[in-house]
């Protein structure tokens, strides 16, 4: 990944520096059951931690369309600046290019993501392990 997405792992290593992360934790649901036609994860994370790292599907090249829902706590996602707090069972999307990020308003607190590029057959991001060069 180094070679491929060094820009993906910088942003990382910048959110472990400003943002609380101990007991964040990454669901790989995706990988756990095989779906191969969208990409969905989970993240968990204690009150006052990063649960979405900011991002805008752009910078990356992804421009994935996403789909938040609260399944366990509380939730604040700031997307390009307006923040919104949701509970379980709430839902935020989001287009390509909204910059976004979550913060855990409780612990534990869980959200489900599902995403996908509009318009297109889905291949998983440039960061999965399964990544494919879409050049061939």
């Amino acid at each position: 990944m180094q070679e491929r997405a060094p820009h993906i792992l910088e942003r990382w290593a910048d959110a472990q520096q400003r943002f609380q992360g101990e007991h964040r934790k990454t669901h790989a649901v995706r990988g756990f059951l095989g779906v191969t036609s969208f990409g969905v994860n989970a993240f968990e994370a204690h009150e006052g931690e990063l649960l979405v790292i900011p991002h805008d599907e752009l910078g990356e090249g992804e421009r994935q369309e996403e789909l938040y829902l609260v399944v366990e706590g509380r939730a604040r996602f700031e997307c390009d600046g307006e923040q919104v707090e949701l509970e379980p069972g709430e839902l935020l999307y989001a287009r390509p290019g909204v910059r976004r990020q979550a913060i855990a308003l409780a612990s534990p607190t869980m959200v489900f993501m599902v995403g996908g590029r509009p318009g297109e057959a889905y291949s998983p991001p440039i960061w999965a392990s399964d990544w494919r060069d879409p050049t061939g």
